[in-house]
């Protein structure tokens, strides 16, 4: 063989192994853009199942420890986040939901902070591109949009449902005004023997205390503030304003507070570490109202959007399940890569 033609075949041969050796690299965009899989009507590529790890892995919801007990558990967790995003970015569609200005700022800035603290070789070692991380935070903001914009609007929705339901409600600001029968420490918290028992006033100071406590209320029945009064009998450190409404005390209570006012008190009552009595401040109080209808539609307002939610993503199996292209996903190791991210400082 002439030493023209050795060379040749040398150089051919290198070559071949220099695009052996960049088909298998993590950057390759071949694998990188290969399909692996498909959530409803939606194609996964590799590079974009890798993203969704790194983001499910930083996001708090989990500890390298506990990938580390159970790696099954936190994979399948990535795949609801990648199938809750890709349906809800669906019914983003079908609600014509507009992103606007301030969404894309809010959107640019979640990536700015995500590529500050994740470094370059880490998205690079998964072959994760600039334009890969921009697609899927898109995805990720409109179903974070989605989520705030269907929850305000169920919220006003909630709250004007239960202003009406509760209007007719008597909402009191109440002050439950004590008289200690025990001894306190300087937070006004009774004291406590050691086998577990209050430690009591003498007989003559519990009866003086019982005395104060009915002057008391003869005296905010007659127009006094009871606050004031509290004060006065140096037993506003003992003493607490609440809320509430005719329905919501006890059931011995409920009719007694149904028939005081505002500036009326109940009568007298002893427990074991004390006399107390309940003044009303403000009896069929609007603001409360208001108040009570805001936190608990705030309450019920989850509630309705997980119903929501649900139907929204469970449509992914009318149009086509999820699917798995190859054996890429069976064999990922969600735990290297978390060691990897663990190591990198990266992980919780």
């Amino acid at each position: 063989m002439s030493r023209i033609r050795k060379i040749v075949c040398l150089l051919c041969a290198l070559i071949l192994c220099l695009s052996m050796l960049s088909g298998c690299g993590a950057g390759d965009e071949k694998t990188n853009k290969k399909v692996v899989m498909t959530v409803g009507e939606y194609d996964i590529n590799h590079d974009e199942l890798m993203l969704y790890c790194i983001l499910e892995l930083l996001s708090g919801t989990m500890t390298y420890q506990d990938v580390v007990a159970d790696e099954a558990k936190y994979k399948q967790q990535v795949l609801d986040s990648l199938v809750k995003t890709k349906m809800l970015n669906d019914a983003a569609t079908l609600e014509k939901l507009e992103f606007n200005k301030n969404d894309e700022e809010t959107r640019d800035r979640l990536i700015d902070n995500f590529t500050s603290y994740v470094p370059k070789d880490v998205l690079k070692k998964y072959g994760i591109s600039e334009e890969v991380v921009k697609s899927v935070f898109q995805d990720t903001s409109v179903m974070n949009k989605l989520s705030n914009d269907t929850k305000n609007e169920m919220g006003k929705s909630l709250n004007e449902k239960y202003l009406e339901e509760f209007k007719d409600y008597n909402f009191q600001r109440i002050y439950y005004v004590t008289f200690p029968k025990v001894e306190a420490d300087e937070e006004g918290n009774p004291l406590i023997t050691e086998e577990g028992t209050y430690v009591m006033l003498d007989d003559e100071t519990r009866a003086a205390k019982k005395e104060d406590a009915e002057a008391a209320v003869k005296e905010i029945n007659a127009g006094a503030d009871a606050k004031e009064v509290a004060k006065k009998y140096g037993v506003d450190a003992y003493s607490e304003e609440k809320s509430c409404y005719v329905g919501g005390y006890s059931s011995d209570m409920n009719d007694i507070m149904a028939n005081l006012k505002a500036g009326q008190c109940t009568c007298v009552y002893e427990t074991d570490a004390g006399y107390y009595f309940i003044a009303v401040l403000s009896d069929h109080d609007s603001e409360l109202l208001e108040s009570f209808a805001y936190e608990y539609a705030s309450i019920m307002v989850d509630e309705e959007y997980n119903k929501q939610e649900e139907e929204w993503i469970f449509t992914y199996e009318d149009k086509g399940g999820v699917n798995f292209k190859d054996n890429t996903w069976k064999e990922f190791s969600l735990l290297d890569m978390a060691t990897y991210l663990n190591e990198k400082g990266l992980m919780q």
